[in-house]
């Protein structure tokens, strides 16, 4: 059942993929709120919240790769791989602690990982054309692309995470015993 939760993961990684690939060409307000670079971040740190081991960046450099390949041929091969899997192994480290897994967390998570990963990368693309031109448009992109996750995050993770649970998967730390006082 591990494994085909990661499988899982990655069809919904694909589905979000294709989503933000296709849903703004037809839906035109959609591009303005960031929207065609949005969902796959949140696939990587749901799942790097609901894994917490060694999977999740695993995952994000599959995505990261799928996402690379069907960026502009301007943009570099390797960047959003680099990027989501530093996110993923940022998150996993801090899964294991109880309080990462409440609503205020996750959404901290969501909100500054989603910011990060579309700064860094239009950071590296800035890098790789030698210019450094940074319009309030790129700002506004990436602010209304976070809060778009952060708007969609509840909905997105409970809708995500319930074919699993209901075949009987449970995260790792909901089934570990906690050795802590309580």
């Amino acid at each position: 059942m591990r494994f085909l939760v990661v499988f899982y993961l990655l069809f919904i990684g694909l589905l979000a993929l294709l989503a933000q690939m296709i849903l703004p060409a037809h839906l035109p307000f959609l591009s303005h709120v960031g929207f065609g670079s949005a969902l796959i971040p949140l696939v990587v740190i749901y799942a790097s919240l609901e894994l917490g081991d060694e999977r999740a960046p695993v995952l994000a450099g599959l995505l990261g790769l799928l996402l690379d390949l069907t960026a502009p041929p301007s943009h570099r091969l390797g960047t959003s791989v680099l990027i989501l899997a530093s996110l993923s192994a940022l998150i996993i480290t801090q899964t294991h602690r109880p309080e990462s897994h409440l609503w205020h967390m996750r959404l901290t998570f969501v909100l500054v990982g989603t910011f990060a990963f579309l700064l860094l990368q239009y950071l590296f693309s800035q890098l790789e054309t030698g210019r450094w031109y940074w319009p309030l448009s790129v700002w506004s992109k990436i602010t209304f692309a976070s809060l778009f996750n952060l708007i969609v995050f509840p909905l997105f993770f409970y809708l995500t995470g319930l074919p699993p649970r209901l075949a009987g998967w449970k995260p790792d730390y909901e089934t570990k015993e906690r050795t802590y006082a309580r």
